[in-house]
């Protein structure tokens, strides 16, 4: 894909680009990291949340307000707190390399589509293990204990499902608005970028609690009926939390990248256009 500049009816369109790559790769880069900066202090309150409620440490709603109150009334203290510095990085790193390869991609005409899923998929997925491993040790039951594989497993798919739904799905659905439904490209943009990764979650919701209570409560004695019993015990309300949780990250946090790499683009369009305006030179002619 070339740039996304916009245009006077609000849409955009594509145009080549012709600049210099470490330009590009910078817009790229900056759009991701200011944008999981934005989503990530909602994000952190809410996953913490979860944790503390599967591991029954805190209830869902008085870890939010906890969480809320300590990002309002001491927000330096809670920007220095790691579960906040985890989700930065997780998101930083998924937006950057998503942006990234469908940039290098345009520019060697290759479509983005898988490139772009498998590479913010192994990206993200890596990332959040990671996070969940250290969120588990930190608000988890009990002493320290290795993550098992099956849980490993879980959070894995769980992850490339919403990374499915976050960066391919939406292109997607929104040809098929814009098509079927008389969409403009712009509002077909942002409907389908909103509602893909939180429509995931009724999936993979049952996923995500499997993997914390196989953690919380590992061991042959732990009959499945019992995991299913807790499931179904625990479904409504961290499906309601991972919406709350997943609509900023990619629903919102999804436009918002795409509209501050659509205004870095016009920049350097613009930059591209002063660089190659004609330029004309005054001679003056002497006579004798």
């Amino acid at each position: 894909m070339g740039l996304l500049v916009g245009t006077i009816d609000g849409e955009y369109e594509i145009i080549p680009d012709k600049s210099p790559l470490s330009v590009r790769l910078t817009v790229e880069t900056m759009s991701g990291i200011t944008t999981a900066l934005l989503v990530s202090p909602f994000v952190s309150i809410i996953d913490k949340a979860i944790t503390t409620n599967a591991s029954g440490i805190e209830p869902l709603v008085p870890a939010v307000k906890n969480g809320l109150k300590t990002f309002l009334f001491r927000p330096i203290y809670f920007l220095k707190q790691p579960s906040f510095l985890f989700i930065w990085g997780v998101f930083s790193s998924t937006y950057v390399v998503a942006n990234n390869v469908e940039a290098l991609c345009g520019r060697n005409n290759i479509n983005p589509l898988y490139p772009k899923f498998f590479c913010s998929a192994v990206t993200n997925v890596t990332a959040s293990v990671a996070k969940d491993y250290a969120f588990a040790r930190m608000f988890g039951k009990g002493p320290v204990k290795p993550m098992p594989y099956t849980s490993l497993g879980l959070f894995a798919t769980r992850d490339s499902m919403t990374i499915l739904a976050s960066f391919t799905l939406p292109h997607l659905i929104a040809e098929k608005l814009t098509k079927n439904m008389a969409f403009t490209s712009k509002n077909a943009d942002i409907t389908s970028q909103l509602l893909a990764p939180v429509s995931i979650q009724i999936l993979s919701t049952p996923l995500h609690i499997l993997g914390l209570d196989i953690y919380n409560r590992h061991g042959s004695d732990v009959k499945f009926y019992d995991r299913l019993t807790f499931m179904k015990q625990e479904y409504l309300k961290t499906l309601m939390a991972r919406v709350s949780r997943i609509f900023p990250a990619f629903g919102i946090g999804g436009v918002v990248n795409k509209q501050l790499r659509k205004q870095g683009h016009t920049y350097i369009h613009q930059l591209q256009d002063s660089q190659t305006s004609p330029r004309y030179t005054v001679v003056t002619a002497l006579h004798a």
